[in-house]
C-alpha cells in the first residue's frame, strides 16, 4: 500500500506568506520618516535646482528660472518663455546626470516626504514685490521681468524656508551674484 506524505500545499504557503509580509510591514517602523537627514537633502535639492537654472542661463546666454511654490510644495527649474505676460514655464529642464524634469514635488518624492516649504510669503523680493519665480539674465544676475512694460528687476532678497520635524533650513539666493547658500 502506498503511503500518503503529509505536507503543506501552494495556496497554505503562500497564505502563511502573506501573512508575514502584512504583520512585518506593521511593526517594521517607515525608515524614511526617521531620516535625520531629510531636511538637508529637501534644501540641497532645492538650492541645486536654483544652481542648476543660473548655471543653463550662463551656459546658453538665455533666461532660466526657477519656480518655488509653496501652495503645491513644488520646485521647477525651467527656461523662461518671455513671450507671456508675466513670464512663465517654458520648458522644463533636466538633470544633466539622471536626465530627470527638474519638476520635486516635495510631499511625493520619498527623500524629501513630510519636509515643507514654509515661507509664508512668495520666496523672492524684488522692488515691484514678492514673487514665487527667480529668473537669471545672461549673466547669471537675479532677475524679475515684467514682460508687458519690459521692465527688469534684480532680486533684493531671496530665501526658501524648509521645515521638517521641528527643525529648518533656509536655501537664500543673493543678490546681484546669484549664489545659491544653505543655512
Amino acid at each position: 500500500m502506498r503511503q500518503r506524505q503529509r505536507g503543506y500545499s501552494l495556496p497554505e504557503l503562500l497564505a502563511v506568506v502573506i501573512i508575514l509580509g502584512i504583520a512585518a510591514s506593521v511593526a517594521i517602523p517607515d525608515i524614511s520618516t526617521t531620516n535625520p537627514n531629510k531636511l538637508d537633502l529637501a534644501a540641497e535639492e532645492v538650492a541645486q535646482a536654483i544652481r542648476f537654472a543660473r548655471s543653463e542661463s550662463l551656459r546658453t546666454g538665455q533666461i532660466h528660472g526657477v519656480e518655488i511654490s509653496q501652495n503645491t510644495q513644488r520646485v521647477v527649474a525651467y527656461k523662461a518663455d518671455l513671450t507671456t505676460t508675466p513670464v512663465s514655464i517654458g520648458l522644463i529642464l533636466y538633470h544633466p546626470v539622471s536626465k530627470q524634469k527638474l519638476d520635486y514635488d516635495l510631499d511625493v518624492r520619498p527623500v524629501t516626504r513630510n519636509v515643507s516649504i514654509t515661507n509664508s510669503l512668495d520666496p523672492f523680493l524684488y522692488a515691484m514685490g514678492r514673487r514665487n519665480n527667480l529668473l537669471f539674465d545672461a549673466t547669471g544676475v537675479p532677475i524679475w521681468i515684467v514682460n508687458a512694460t519690459g521692465s527688469t528687476y534684480v532680486l533684493q532678497d531671496g530665501s526658501v524656508q524648509l521645515s521638517y520635524g521641528g527643525n529648518s533650513r533656509s536655501v537664500r539666493v543673493a543678490q546681484i551674484t546669484g549664489r545659491v547658500t544653505v543655512q
